[in-house]
């Protein structure tokens, strides 16, 4: 059987896109209000492996940090961390996702705010040195935010994500799009409700091949 080869520049788009894929089924829609919070919650696949996993974030001043984990049935465990400075209305901002095999992305980028939209780009650099260039633009009306992201690998190699968050009083919901760099599909269906400072949410995520898993989760503020 032939093999192909992966190179830095597809390693760094695959890695990106999957790293996007992770991050929709594990995020709340919004960090949870006060200077602490954390978050926890399970992802259960369609064979029915259980992942389990764990977000935190403090801010001060107009700077805010948050980090994570995931532990997948395995024991294989994938963490990342992400500080962001904001001024004026432009924010800079920097972060790491490291794999289960201890290989780590970093990032780097900016955003500007203002009239309930934003603008953002940076960069990803992977464990051997591929890079690849994000860019992100999210817009407000009424009760309903959307979003589109991009991620272009050095061969021009493209990952994208589509978000549309819907809120109504103390609930939400939100479907979410992410499109790997040979057309793999994955997409999200997300709901949740607030109540007392604390955040109960759930949904299902199914991927390019049709199954579908589920994740339920809780987030608040920290003492």
């Amino acid at each position: 059987m032939h093999r192909r080869a992966i190179t830095p520049a597809m390693a760094v788009v695959t890695a990106a896109a999957g790293y996007l894929a992770m991050t929709m089924a594990l995020a709340a829609p919004a960090d949870a209000g006060g200077r602490a919070w954390s978050r926890s919650g399970t992802v259960t696949g369609p064979r029915g492996g259980t992942t389990t996993w764990e977000r935190s974030g403090s801010c001060e001043g107009g700077t805010c940090t948050r980090s994570g984990s995931a532990t997948g049935p395995g024991g294989r465990t994938r963490s990342w961390d992400k500080s962001r400075a904001c001024a004026d209305g432009t924010c800079t901002s920097q972060g790491s996702y490291t794999g289960p095999a201890g290989r780590t992305w970093n990032s780097t980028g900016s955003a500007t705010y203002g009239g309930g939209t934003v603008q953002a780009q940076g960069t990803i650099t992977g464990p051997k040195g591929g890079t690849a260039t994000y860019e992100r633009s999210r817009a407000c009306t009424g009760g309903t935010c959307s979003s589109e992201t991009s991620v272009t690998g050095p061969g021009g190699r493209t990952a994208t994500r589509e978000s549309t968050i819907t809120r109504d009083g103390n609930s939400w919901q939100r479907d979410v799009t992410t499109t790997g760099p040979n057309g793999g599909t994955w997409t999200r269906e997300g709901y949740g409700t607030c109540a007392g400072g604390t955040c109960t949410y759930g949904g299902t995520v199914t991927g390019p091949r049709g199954k579908t898993g589920t994740y339920s989760g809780t987030s608040g503020p920290t003492q």
